[in-house]
């Protein structure tokens, strides 16, 4: 299953590199879940699944989805401005589904789903319609049972750490201060190091690849890995990024 949304730095062109390297475990959690590549990428559910962020957009999304995502599967995602832009202006809502669907066509007509900038350009020449991956995927299915929070990560993992724990976690990186895609976007790298020496369960951190990044996990498997990031208006850039793991 495809990511429920896109984001700056999403996992979606590696996320199959990532899968290969779970553990056995019982409780997934993933602390920062974004769009989800590698939580909607396995082929099976964990018997205990956690997803957290602290945008409230994208909480909603998963947890209204979660709720009554169908509701959704015959909505219209096209394209407008004067549509975008007034749905980015509102902040009230009546229902879940008039909340899911603002926050949905938002991430869905943006540059790089940040719901702040209309992409005109997105889904020109396109044959498929916007929304379509949405409509024809049964996410509320998916997300049944999942334990949904907007919370801060390191709550969430300590109140979910044990041995059967596996932690997927893919924070704002150390470059994320220039990013105004994310509102909620410092993470203190040495506070993040000692909570995960701390941990009982194992873990798998993605960031990106600089010399603090591999001075402060020294001691711990670290991968590199390329992918590509997409900065919109069909321009790309090739970067390498860290695979830091304590197993």
């Amino acid at each position: 299953m495809r990511s429920i949304i896109g984001r700056t730095g999403g996992k979606t062109k590696i996320k199959k590199e990532i899968i290969k390297l779970i553990p056995k475990h019982k409780t997934f959690v993933e602390p920062f879940v974004g769009g989800g590549a590698v939580f909607f990428g396995r082929e099976e559910p964990s018997e205990v699944e956690v997803v957290n962020d602290k945008d409230p957009d994208v909480y909603h999304i998963y947890k209204d989805t979660q709720e009554i995502g169908n509701e959704l599967s015959n909505a219209d995602f096209t394209s407008y401005r004067d549509k975008f832009e007034r749905l980015k202006k509102q902040k009230s809502f009546k229902s879940k589904k008039e909340r899911l669907y603002r926050n949905l066509y938002l991430s869905i007509n943006s540059f790089r789903a940040d719901r702040r900038s209309y992409n005109e350009h997105k889904h020109k020449g396109r044959k498929s319609k916007p929304g379509k991956n949405f409509r024809e995927s049964d996410y509320q299915g998916r997300l049944k049972g999942v334990k949904i929070f907007r919370q801060d990560f390191d709550k969430v993992m300590k109140k979910f750490d044990a041995h059967d724990t596996f932690f997927y976690l893919d924070p704002p990186y150390s470059r994320a201060g220039d990013n105004k895609d994310y509102e909620f976007n410092f993470i203190d790298i040495d506070e993040l190091n000692k909570l995960l020496r701390a941990l009982k369960g194992k873990f798998l951190l993605s960031y990106d690849d600089t010399p603090k990044a591999r001075k402060v996990f020294k001691g711990f498997k670290i991968r590199s890995i390329k992918t590509v990031y997409e900065l919109g208006q069909g321009k790309k850039r090739e970067v390498k990024e860290l695979l830091i793991s304590n197993y």
